[in-house]
């Protein structure tokens, strides 16, 4: 019984030597996976504001953002929390179709809208999650 525990004691702290600390666990925005409209119903079903990322897999700044910005962790948890996220590859009809609704001409493009419907915040290229962060909180204090 002795050898049962120990082996079971040694098993134990393996495990618990391979599993990541809390702080380094991936945090990312998590995007809708349905269709923008269905995303769009929800948003207002919920009452809650939309953030609309516009981006192709072939585009540099675009991966960066998708790494870097939304792999923050302040900027995730409130997007996650409060929002409903919806990404649209422009190199898809339905991104084709809604990147010309709103006249996207780069790429990555971040907007925000309230739970009206209003854009409030459109930004073009590479951003940093410090730069969207203090405009998602302002959008929550409404």
């Amino acid at each position: 019984m002795r050898k049962f525990i120990f082996f079971f004691v040694v098993f134990l702290f393996f495990i618990s030597c391979n599993l990541p600390d809390a702080d380094k666990i991936k945090s990312e925005v998590v995007f809708e996976t349905t269709d923008y409209q269905t995303a769009i119903d929800k948003a207002r079903k919920l009452n809650k504001p939309i953030m609309l990322h516009f981006y192709a897999n072939w585009c540099p700044p675009c991966k960066k953002m998708r790494k870097i910005t939304f792999g923050n962790k302040e900027l995730a948890e409130l997007l996650n929390t409060h929002f409903i996220n919806i990404k649209l590859n422009v190199d898809t009809k339905e991104g084709r179709i809604q990147s010309a609704k709103y006249n996207i001409e780069g790429f990555p493009v971040v907007m925000l809208f309230d739970k009206n419907g209003e854009m409030v915040y459109r930004q073009t290229g590479f951003h940093e999650a410090s730069n969207i962060i203090p405009i998602v909180k302002s959008m929550l204090e409404k």
